[in-house]
């Protein structure tokens, strides 16, 4: 399995990155990690690799993690493209993906579906856990079992109980990074720094963890990206930061 990271920076788009963007590349099916403004090249890389499923999986409904969805319209018609979110959050999702905001779901040429998810087990069909997170207004990670392999999915969040449950011993977590090695400030915004993130990867037993979601005002540099890098390998060996066009074996 292969990961392609489409968005790595948090809160918005700089020279480093497009916002939030992961996709897991299968046969026949992508399963897109939030959809941030590096969602547009999720179509790209669908006909790329021949596929005609997309499953989107959202986390939260801050912009730097759905505002891609504007460029629905821009995927094929022989798309189809599944959108699945908390179910508390099905409603505002389908409030953003319509007018005023922009075209419907209905407007656009692929077919594209809202899908409710709940707490705890979910088959869709196959297995995806969700759980909330530490964020300031509500924020879900997901565990996904997926040809052979288990992946976790944490984006916004803080230390958090969680976190190592959807992590444990998972192939790989992706997770965030928007603090800088040694910060544990924003209270009120909870959010991961490398050593927490690589922290939570080695109590849950990961094999692999990949830091995602750079908040932009701080990670302005490479150096700083890789700054954060070794700093989580100091405590997790296994780490890395990924940069946008980056694709990873898992």
């Amino acid at each position: 399995m292969k990961a392609a990271f489409l968005g790595t920076n948090g809160w918005f788009s700089t020279h480093m990155g497009r916002t939030t963007c992961a996709a897991l590349i299968l046969k026949g099916r992508l399963i897109v990690l939030d959809a941030g403004d590096g969602f547009y090249k999720a179509g790209e890389l669908a006909k790329r690799y021949g596929v005609r499923k997309i499953d989107v999986f959202i986390s939260h409904m801050h912009l730097d993690h759905v505002v891609g969805l504007h460029t629905l319209p821009l995927f094929p018609s022989d798309l189809l493209v599944r959108l699945f979110v908390h179910r508390s959050y099905l409603r505002p999702l389908l409030r953003l993906a319509s007018h005023p905001y922009t075209a419907s779901l209905s407007e656009h040429c692929a077919r594209v579906q809202a899908i409710p998810l709940k707490v705890g087990l979910n088959r869709v069909p196959y297995p995806v856990r969700l759980l909330p997170l530490a964020h300031a207004d509500p924020s879900f990670g997901f565990r996904l079992e997926l040809e052979g392999r288990e992946i976790a999915y944490c984006a916004d969040t803080g230390p958090c109980k969680n976190l190592v449950k959807l992590a444990k011993e998972s192939d790989a977590l992706i997770t965030e990074c928007a603090l800088l090695p040694e910060e544990n400030k924003n209270r009120s915004w909870p959010h991961l720094s490398p050593e927490m993130a690589a922290q939570a990867a080695k109590e849950a037993g990961a094999k692999k963890l990949v830091l995602t979601h750079f908040d932009a005002s701080k990670y302005q540099t490479e150096k700083a990206r890789k700054q954060a890098e070794r700093a989580a390998k100091k405590v997790f060996p296994n780490a890395i930061a990924a940069k946008d066009g980056m694709v990873l074996e898992i």
